[in-house]
């Protein structure tokens, strides 16, 4: 046989070999059936127990090795039924590196938040990171912590210990404020009083981090610390979120408890607050005696009293400028006062300056202004009306309309509900003044008016009584409904193509208010919520690319977020949509059994990967390879990358 013959008899075999090989091997793993994830060792938390509802679950994880080569772009922390589904406790981790060396992940939910429900009592969970590659996709294994819960509470071990319930209590002292620099001092308590370590935290904005620890001793864990952040820059003060976790010494005996948090400002060493008071109220005719009181107290309990003098000064109302003095005095016990019949008639705004004495300690500082009239204006009353009728539910708009008398009194009116103001001022014309709303949340509601005058020494203010209306549950329900143009509800983070068209259905808000619709970070649009409703008709960009995008409807007080991941349309790479029908299930069935390389054809829940084949499908490749040997040449398709994996909210639910 010549060469050239040679060489081809050899490479038809060679091909008629591969296409044997490809067929036994759809044979096994068919018959093989899904695989299944293994875990690549063990978490470390920075706690063996804690509550269902501590924000976060626990401080940190850490894993035992890095994340598999080539799996190092993404990690991922999250939480849930043993074997899944799983939902996420953290941010994703993104930039690529993690399959270097261990690492470490923070969690900013509580593990209740995270699994959107309360944990069933004696379930078994995992706590999982998964390894994310831009080819790959997912990682089939993680890394793993298994625990348990135990009632309201959640532990590292096996089983739920046969132990008491404990209860923490947290006192601060000083209470309420402390200086910053100053020492404070944590006591918890724990009954009963057993054996055991008390963890203290702190919670301040988004930042959660240990305050330091203590053993149990007589009931009792006290730590003392001068550590607590204090204000920064233009700061003026920096509060705190404390709490006390009990961790037992012997977990089959007690079990562990969390004390609610207790709240602590911390301001600038001191500072000190100026209140001042008039002996009479306004108004007042000219060539009356008025006596002005400065009260200067420490910000902290306790501390002794500030040293110094209180200057006291009158400006025009609503003025900046025009400052003029009317006296001054020195503090004795705290207070310091001045009186003046000598004010001409005119509308003031009074304050008092605290100027400390020299070395004391104490800082600077200045009373809010007291609005105060010298003359004889004409009384105004004011009263509220309120329509419809209520009670009505919420969403329903509501128009309070304030009546001003006499009628000729020029200014504005203010509503309110409770302390809280509706809008803006609205002016005043021929005695009345109106405002429509939707805003009222579900409950009863203290609805007033306050009128302020223009010029308030032709017209005094007034304030009217109160009407309490009561606002009912919203008609619908909150929530987020997604479907594609054939009317099929697509589920959680969905999987959708370039140019692919969808519903979107978001309740919840007020009715008819405007909602302002954002697609990642594109310009956001607009729509109207009809009676609470929000309707968005989404078409996917056609130059989307690969990975999650989030679509943000907000209203005033409300907003629901749609996530989902964008994946090109028909790409046969395995992630889950190759039928192109968007529901991320690639069978065209919309039942989820098509294989998405994350999961059993659902949407992304955590499932574990398929490794099965379809038989026929391999024995047909088989023969096409054949066909391909014996007289065509073998092309291959280079591989789409898998969807980048999902990046949740970083501290919040997807609907809120």
């Amino acid at each position: 046989m010549s060469r050239p013959g040679f060489a081809r008899a050899m490479a038809a075999a060679a091909v008629f070999a591969l296409s044997v090989s490809v067929f036994v091997t759809g044979v096994v793993l068919t018959l093989s059936g899904p695989a299944q994830a293994a875990s690549l060792g063990t978490l470390t938390l920075s706690q063996t127990s804690g509550s269902v509802t501590d924000k976060p679950m626990f401080l940190r994880a850490t894993t035992p090795a890095p994340c598999p080569k080539g799996y190092g772009e993404n990690a991922n922390l999250r939480i849930g039924p043993a074997g899944g589904p799983y939902t996420n406790l953290a941010v994703a981790l993104g930039g690529g590196g993690w399959d270097l060396e261990p690492f470490t992940i923070d969690p900013n939910r509580s593990f209740e938040t995270a699994a959107g429900r309360v944990p069933e009592d004696k379930s078994k969970w995992w706590v999982i990171v998964d390894c994310y590659s831009l080819t790959e996709g997912r990682h089939a294994d993680e890394f793993r912590a298994p625990i348990q819960v135990c009632g309201s509470t959640w532990t590292t071990e096996a089983t739920c210990p046969s132990a008491a319930q404990t209860s923490t209590m947290l006192t601060v002292t000083p209470t309420g404020t402390a200086y910053a620099g100053a020492p404070v001092t944590l006591t918890a308590t724990v009954t009963p009083a057993a054996a055991g370590t008390v963890l203290f935290r702190r919670t301040t904005g988004t930042e959660t981090a240990d305050v330091g620890s203590a053993p149990v001793s007589g009931g009792q864990a006290v730590l003392t610390t001068s550590d607590l952040p204090g204000p920064a820059g233009a700061e003026l003060e920096k509060a705190h979120k404390l709490t006390a976790t009990f961790q037992p010494a012997d977990p089959n005996a007690f079990l562990t408890s969390t004390s609610a948090p207790a709240d602590l400002t911390v301001v600038p060493a001191g500072s000190v607050t100026v209140t001042l008071k008039t002996d009479k109220v306004s108004p007042q005719p000219p060539g009356t005696a008025l006596a002005l009181t400065a009260e200067v107290k420490p910000r902290v309990e306790g501390e002794q009293p500030a040293t110094g003098s209180v200057s006291f000064v009158r400006l025009p109302a609503g003025g900046s400028n025009g400052e003029q003095a009317i006296g001054s005095a020195e503090l004795a016990a705290g207070a310091a006062t001045v009186t003046v019949a000598d004010l001409p008639g005119g509308a003031y705004d009074l304050k008092a300056v605290f100027t400390p004495a020299t070395g004391s300690g104490w800082q600077a500082a200045e009373s809010a202004r007291t609005r105060f009239v010298i003359g004889t204006p004409t009384q105004t009353t004011t009263t509220l009306a309120v329509t419809p009728d209520g009670p009505k539910p919420q969403g329903i708009e509501l128009t309070l309309t304030a009546r001003v008398t006499p009628t000729d009194a020029t200014g504005s009116v203010q509503f309110m509900d409770g302390s809280a103001a509706l809008g803006g001022a609205q002016p005043v014309a021929s005695g009345l003044a109106s405002l429509k709303t939707t805003q009222l949340a579900a409950g009863s509601h203290p609805l007033k008016a306050v009128f302020t005058p223009q010029n308030e020494v032709d017209h005094s203010g007034s304030t009217s009584q109160a009407v309490t209306y009561q606002v009912t549950a919203p008609g619908q329900v909150d929530g987020l409904e997604v479907t594609d143009t054939d009317g099929n509800k697509l589920g959680v983070n969905p999987t959708l193509s370039p140019g692919q068209k969808v519903t979107v259905v978001a309740r919840g808000f007020a009715g008819n208010e405007t909602i302002t619709v954002t697609l990642n970070d594109a310009e956001p649009t607009t729509v109207t919520a009809a009676d609470g409703t929000a309707r968005y008709e989404l078409t996917v960009p056609a130059d989307a690319p690969d990975g999650a995008a989030r679509l943000t409807l907000a209203g005033a007080a409300h907003r629901v977020v749609f996530d989902f991941t964008v994946v090109g349309n028909g790409n046969g790479n395995g992630n889950g949509d190759d039928d192109g029908d968007g529901d991320g299930d690639g069978d065209g069935d919309g039942n989820g059994d098509g294989g998405d390389g994350n999961g059993d054809g659902g949407t992304g829940g955590g499932q574990l990967p398929r490794t099965g084949l379809p038989l026929i499908g391999i024995g047909l490749t088989g023969m096409a390879l054949v066909g391909a040997g014996s007289g065509a040449v073998v092309s291959t398709r280079r591989r789409r990358p898998e969807p980048a994996p999902v990046v949740w909210p970083d501290n919040e639910n997807p609907t809120d």
